[in-house]
């Protein structure tokens, strides 16, 4: 469960990093809404029980990648530095201590991008891309995108009618080589990205006259 809502320029952004808050926070929960035993800050008691990692901005994508097993998770910056992130047990990401976006009004969030003490992303954004749903592929039907990262984008640099997909591909070794936008032509927000049970992928767009894709593809000539 990720909860948002630490925004540096409504005051909020330490939130990300207080032990009593939830703001800012990846929450692990038993169905029952209890805190699972093994839980990082249970034994500890840094933050609270029910916390799983710190010193996020806003998360909304959550996805298990099919081969690794790892939670990765996509997180919105305010006007660049949005991030994907490989979520792991106790890590701080470092929101907004440690930053690459700049605020809405133009300057840095923090002077320092990166820190020695926080969890780096895996993928940034620059500009902002809104990202929303995510997944990593993994069906029959798209076979040149196994593995890939898909996300959702709800808008690029702020400007409206610039949402898309993100189709991010990595090495073997798990590192970013190439990216590509797709649907752009469509102008719209992108905010659901799903794999399926038939192997194909579907994609939600959010607009006043909305739509329901279903993405296959194309025989080559």
């Amino acid at each position: 469960m990720s909860i948002g809502g630490a925004y540096v320029y409504a005051g909020l952004g330490d939130y990300a990093q207080n032990p009593a808050l939830h703001y800012g926070k990846l929450l692990r929960l038993n169905d029952d809404g209890s805190a699972p035993a093994d839980n990082p800050f249970v034994e500890g008691g840094e933050y609270l029980p029910e916390v799983y990692s710190v010193g996020h901005r806003n998360i909304i994508g959550l996805s298990y990648h099919p081969e690794t097993g790892e939670l990765w998770a996509t997180e919105n910056g305010p006007q660049g530095g949005d991030e994907a992130n490989i979520i792991r047990p106790g890590a701080n990401y470092g929101w907004p201590i440690i930053s690459y976006s700049r605020q809405y009004r133009g300057d840095r969030v923090s002077e320092r991008p990166w820190d020695a003490g926080f969890a780096d992303p895996e993928v940034i954004w620059w500009p902002s891309i809104a990202p929303a749903s995510m997944i990593f592929y993994s069906g029959d039907k798209l076979p040149e995108w196994q593995g890939n990262m898909l996300v959702g984008s709800m808008m690029e640099g702020r400007i409206p009618g610039t949402g898309h997909i993100e189709r991010v591909v990595f090495n073997s070794r798990g590192q970013e080589i190439r990216r590509e936008s797709l649907l752009r032509q469509l102008n719209s927000r992108v905010t659901g990205v799903a794999q399926g049970p038939d192997g194909y992928l579907y994609v939600l767009l959010d607009e006043e006259n909305g739509a329901l894709l279903r993405l296959e593809s194309v025989p080559r000539n």
